[in-house]
């Protein structure tokens, strides 16, 4: 009777520190573990991913990253590099309910005419400047944080 081989899923996971040498410490992990996996034809395209996914990862992430390669036993290789937020920013304020759009006689008077314009001349001029004026309106009335509209 013949015995089958199935790889069971895994997952490895390296905290690297926010310096010049975690991309060289990233690409010696990869290429240890996907060897001792049977997996060494992805090494050098892992291995470039990885530094580039190292390199870009946003710096307010904290002083660490965390590189996690998951293998699912199909020889399918996940990997992911992430920082540990260390505390997230506080929403900015939106301006008060009253300045929800829902009701404002402004933003129908301005749908309107941008309405009529086009149904008058299929785009034209007109129907560019009513459009410009209504985000323009829009933008300026409903969409800025209190802070900005100051």
């Amino acid at each position: 009777m013949a015995t089958v081989s199935v790889t069971q899923p895994w997952t490895y996971a390296l905290e690297l520190p926010r310096d010049p040498s975690a991309p060289a410490i990233a690409r010696a992990m990869l290429r240890a573990v996907l060897r001792e996996r049977g997996m060494g034809e992805l090494v050098d395209d892992a291995q470039t991913l990885a530094a580039d996914l190292i390199v870009g990862a946003p710096v307010r992430g904290g002083d660490t990253l965390r590189l996690r390669l998951q293998g699912d036993g199909r020889g399918r290789l996940r990997m992911t590099v992430g920082g540990h937020v260390v505390e997230l920013p506080e929403p900015e304020p939106y301006a008060a309910s009253s300045a929800i759009p829902i009701g404002c006689e402004t933003c129908v008077a301005l749908e309107v005419a941008l309405q009529k314009a086009e149904a008058r001349c299929a785009g034209g001029e007109d129907a560019v400047h009513a459009g410009i004026a209504l985000r323009r309106h829009f933008r300026n009335t409903h969409w800025l944080p209190e802070c900005a509209a100051g």
